[in-house]
């Protein structure tokens, strides 16, 4: 995971008539009716940028054809809101996921479980307050509705699966050290099990207060989007991780399914290796998917290829390549229901973002853009 921390930091990152449909159905905004949103691109901590940056992020991407975002309600959470405001004053339909690493969803006094200097200290979710959780989330969705805003989906939560973003999973002692591949390896089993459990209230509590909204009461609500991390790249920085298949079942032993409408997934392929290596990646981590009613959808909240070549104008061609065949193998599984959507990572990060050059380059119109 060493591709995205930096940028990523605490993100643990409409004119829409109608709320998304169920899997395999094309979406869209009245302004853009024939553009399918199924396909939109994360930007990570708008709400750290002044105003004015966030509107132009924001601008870029409806010029660029970019019709769907997911943005994250973090600390500080009225500029969160704001950015929701501007993105939904522009047409785009907006997936909204939530940050748990806020200290008003833990009781006075709780520390976070320490990264060691390896990575950003994380609560444990084993220690979030349900109560805490729906009074500063529930507020922050009345002021949404306020708004007039139509949410997407909602997402609690990211990449639980990790040490990274849930502090109930260790980071040992030393880097470079064996880490857990499944259950039964972590030493603290039964607490990662408690914060399993509360994960499904917090999933509980999301789709209760979105149906006290009137422009977001549909909205679908999706499970944290779960990590790929290699396990090789987890015992080089010595951070457990546990397989998404099994962490997804886990949560579903908790009764997931009884309060989301979709399993939220990461990809991240690789751009090294065999097309097969990378085809089979996919195919393994969205095994979980199902269409309706047999199970629940995907939703691959992030997914994405690394380039780092900093040179103008973008030397993007073998990235695009890689950008197409992934989204080609989405756009299969949508149509038979197994995935619903699925959201590049990122806008303009370094590696991983499309921005380039002042802008679109050729991975990024791959990834977001109808053809």
């Amino acid at each position: 995971m060493t591709w995205r921390l930096q940028l990523r930091g605490l993100y643990a990152g409409v004119s829409f008539a109608v709320a998304m449909a169920v899997a395999g159905s094309v979406l869209a905004t009245p302004s853009q009716a024939t553009e399918d949103a199924r396909f939109g691109v994360n930007r990570v901590n708008l709400a750290w940028l002044s105003a004015p940056e966030r509107e132009k992020v924001l601008d870029l991407m409806v010029k660029s054809g970019v019709v769907a975002v997911r943005l994250s309600l973090t600390r500080p959470i009225d500029q969160s809101i704001d950015a929701i405001r501007v993105a939904h004053e522009k047409g785009l339909a907006i997936l909204l996921e939530i940050s748990l690493n806020n200290a008003a969803f833990y009781p006075q006094g709780t520390k976070p479980r320490s990264g060691l200097g390896r990575i950003w200290d994380m609560y444990r979710l084993s220690d979030i307050s349900p109560d805490q959780f729906r009074s500063v989330v529930g507020d922050a969705l009345r002021k949404i509705d306020a708004l007039k805003i139509p949410l997407v989906a909602v997402e609690p939560g990211n990449e639980i699966n990790w040490g990274a973003y849930n502090g109930d999973l260790e980071v040992k002692p030393k880097a470079k050290s064996k880490t857990a591949r499944v259950l039964k390896d972590l030493d603290n089993l039964t607490v990662v099990e408690q914060g399993a459990a509360k994960y499904v209230q917090l999933a509980a509590v999301v789709r209760e207060e979105l149906k006290t909204t009137k422009y977001s009461a549909n909205a679908k609500v999706i499970s944290a989007g779960l990590s790929d991390i290699p396990f090789a790249d987890a015992d080089r920085r010595g951070i457990d991780s546990v397989d998404l298949t099994i962490f997804t079942n886990l949560l579903r032993e908790h009764g997931l399914d009884k309060v989301v409408d979709g399993y939220g997934i990461h990809i991240y392929p690789g751009s090294n290796g065999t097309p097969k290596a990378r085809a089979d990646h996919i195919s393994q981590a969205l095994s979980i998917c199902r269409s309706e009613p047999d199970g629940k959808p995907c939703w691959i909240t992030e997914w994405g290829f690394s380039n780092t070549s900093t040179t103008c104008p973008a030397n993007d061609g073998s990235r695009e390549l890689l950008v197409e065949t992934a989204r080609n193998r989405f756009e299969e599984l949508m149509g038979t229901g197994r995935v619903a959507a699925a959201y590049y990572f990122d806008w303009d990060a370094k590696g991983y973002g499309v921005w380039r050059c002042g802008g679109l380059s050729p991975a990024g119109k791959a990834a977001v853009v109808a053809p």
